[in-house]
Order: structure tokens, then sequence, then C-alpha cells
């Protein structure tokens, strides 16, 4: 008789948590999503996870490493395995490295790469593999302007871009990573992967006017900060077109490359940028009302 009511009692308990566990997904599923955009403390590289209010994911960037799947472990639900878009905005390996762990750990369903490629660089060809054996993986070389529309969304890819003017070597990487511009209709953000004066140069002198203290296609809110705020990025003219009210910098602690530069932070404190930087707030989270 005990026996009989503790089988009947595991029984109960055991629908209660399957019932519980349904209940939970149905409503995450379906539940409204918040659009927000989360840049990783990555350590020294880049990792910005973009939440569209559809409920897609795009990643852009990874990091060097695996520290990566903490991160988002921690961003998503636990049953959440799907990344919608991944993006490496150029293949230096703190920016793809941990990339080729977010396709062994995730579905993904496109990848989005500038095409550029590094033979000679063993981690490099594992990450290539890793793309081209991606099952049912959509891969996307952007090499041209495009707009896409995700959800409520605007993604305006500006870079890389043949038609512009570039005095860079053949082998250059950061002046080919992608940037785009993404809004909606309450911010807007400009991601810039590792992208230095001379593409800077390039896009002010494709998409502004010379007469003009303003360039609607390059103007944003938040300004992921290029190169992580490297002395060789963020001049003054694109940062005077860009007006950033909030600039995210992607920098590790104690880095021996000197990220951020001195001189890139007054130049943003000058232009009345907050600054916000990972090596010293941990994730940076940007959240926006849906109203």
């Amino acid at each position: 008789m005990f026996r009989d009511r503790k089988i009947i009692w595991v029984v109960i308990i055991f629908f209660t948590l399957l019932l519980g566990s349904v209940f939970y997904f149905y409503y995450n599923q379906h539940r409204p999503h918040r659009f927000q955009v989360t840049f990783f403390d990555i350590g020294q590289g880049d990792a910005s996870l973009i939440q569209f209010n559809s409920g897609q994911k795009m990643l852009v960037d990874c990091g060097a490493d695996k520290k990566i799947l903490a991160k988002l472990g921690r961003a998503l639900p636990f049953y959440d395995r799907t990344i919608d878009y991944l993006l490496a905005t150029h293949p230096d390996l703190d920016h793809y490295g941990g990339c080729v762990d977010v396709l062994k750990n995730y579905q993904v369903k496109e990848i989005i790469i500038n095409g550029r490629k590094k033979e000679n660089d063993p981690y490099w060809r594992t990450w290539d593999k890793a793309v081209k054996d991606e099952p049912g993986a959509i891969v996307k070389i952007m090499d041209q302007p495009q707009v896409w529309i995700i959800a409520s969304s605007t993604l305006e890819f500006l870079s890389p871009d043949s038609s512009l003017v570039l005095d860079v070597a053949a082998d250059d990487s950061n002046n080919y990573s992608i940037v785009f511009r993404l809004k909606n209709d309450r911010i807007s953000f400009l991601f810039s992967g590792d992208m230095e004066e001379p593409l800077e140069k390039a896009l002010v002198h494709k998409y502004c006017s010379p007469s003009s203290t303003t360039c609607p296609a390059l103007q944003a809110d938040v300004l992921k900060v290029g190169h992580h705020g490297s002395d060789s990025s963020s001049g003054e003219e694109l940062l005077n077109l860009v007006r950033p009210q909030t600039a995210i910098i992607s920098s590790g602690k104690d880095n021996h490359y000197g990220h951020p530069s001195l001189r890139v932070l007054k130049k943003l404190q000058r232009v009345g940028a907050e600054i916000l930087r990972t090596d010293q707030k941990g994730d940076i989270m940007i959240p926006v009302d849906n109203k």
C-alpha cells in the first residue's frame, strides 16, 4: 500500500514538472520579445549579441576563444540553442576565434563573412572548414553595400565595398571589416569592427556631403568604437559626423596594446559621448522599450 502511494506521488511529481517545463517553454517562445544589444566583456576582442523584437538573434563576432559560450549561456534561455545570424566582421582571431565553438554548440542558420582569407593561418583554416561544414547554414559573403530588414530593424551594410577608395595594403584586414548601421524607430547603432582611419575617410567621402556638418548615413546614437579604441581609429572627422551619444569600447583589462588610447578617449569626450568600456563595466546591455 505504501509502495503504491509512493509510485503515485512520483508520477504526480513527474507530470507536474513535465507540464511546468512545457508551459515555461511555450511562454518563452510566444512572449513579446524586447529589442536589445549586449556588448560582451570578452577580454581583448569583440562580441555583441543583437536580440530583435521578433525573437531572432544576431551574434556579431565571438571574441578569441570559447569564453563566448559562457556569455551566450547567461544571455539566452538554457534551451535556446539557435543563432539566426552569425556575423564575423573580419578574420582577426580576437573577432572570429570563438565562432568555431559557437558553430559546435549552436545551430547557426546564416553565417556572414567578408570573404577575406588567411590561408597561412592554421586556425583560420579550422574556421574556414567549420563554416563550410556547418549543416544547413547559409553562408553569405558581404562584399557590397546591402540593406536588410529584420523584424522592425534595418541593417545598412556599408563595408566592404569595392567602390570605396582605400589607401591600404593588399593584405590589410581591419579596413575590410564588415561595417553596418543598425536602426529602428527608437535608436541607431554603428558597428565598426576594426575599422581604422582609411576606411573611415572612404565612408565619409562616399556618404557625406563635404559642405554639411551632418551625415544621416553614418549618424548613430551608439557607436561601437573601431578597433577597441586604438589610436589608428576614431578620427575627428568621423566622430563629428556620427555624433554618438554613447560610445562602447570593447577591450581587455591591462591589455598590452594600450587600448583604448587616451587620445581617442579625449576625442570621444569632445563630441559629448558617454564612454562605456567592457574592461571597466563588464557586459554592457542597451535595452530599448518596444512601446
